[in-house]
């Protein structure tokens, strides 16, 4: 988005590091648990970051409807509908994928069954700071917006200034849009 106040590229980030965050934690807990670390469970973060990511784009998508839908003063419905709305997609996603890797464990083979546990846990995780974390994140970078403040100063924008009266790189930078008006939910996006 070319709006500095409806850009989203903090939720993107968080969303990223949410899955960094889960592999992290079941690392440290089979780890910690006395599992042993083979070389294939390395290949495990690149599962969890496209699992998570698949999760973070669900739950903007539902808020982003939600957001349309309801009064966008009232968080606490907002993100009761976005969880009404994503929670069953994203458990029915983790849930095949944790019930996997965890039958997964019953091989014959140590490696194999590293690599499961560890990723089986990473998974559960990943769940877990999806619906906490990101989902704190959502509401925050919902208030931002609100605020009408810039994505990564946190700066209020003025837009009721006429464009004109603002140098060429002030409008780009500040602005981004160049639009005076605060900012407001885009319509549906024809790939929705």
């Amino acid at each position: 988005r070319l709006s500095c106040v409806r850009n989203n590229i903090w939720l993107a980030t968080c969303g990223v590091l949410s899955s960094g965050l889960a592999v992290l934690s079941s690392f440290g807990l089979m780890l910690f648990c006395g599992v042993p670390f083979v070389v294939t469970v390395a290949n495990a973060p690149f599962l969890i970051l496209g699992v998570g990511v698949d999760d973070m784009f669900i739950m903007v998508a539902s808020w982003e409807q939600s957001s349309r839908k309801k009064d966008k003063s009232n968080v606490k419905s907002l993100l009761a509908e976005t969880y009404a709305e994503a929670a069953l997609s994203v458990t029915i996603t983790t849930l095949t994928d944790v019930l996997a890797f965890f039958i997964g464990t019953w091989t014959a083979f140590p490696s194999v069954r590293s690599f499961c546990l560890y990723t089986g846990t990473a998974f559960v995780f990943c769940y877990v700071y999806t619906l906490t974390f990101f989902g704190a994140v959502l509401v925050l970078n919902h208030k931002r917006e609100q605020g009408n403040r810039h994505w990564l100063t946190c700066m209020r924008v003025d837009v009721g200034k006429d464009p004109a009266e603002n140098s060429c790189l002030y409008n780009a930078c500040c602005i981004g849009s160049g639009s005076r008006q605060p900012s407001e939910p885009e319509g549906e996006h024809p790939m929705s």
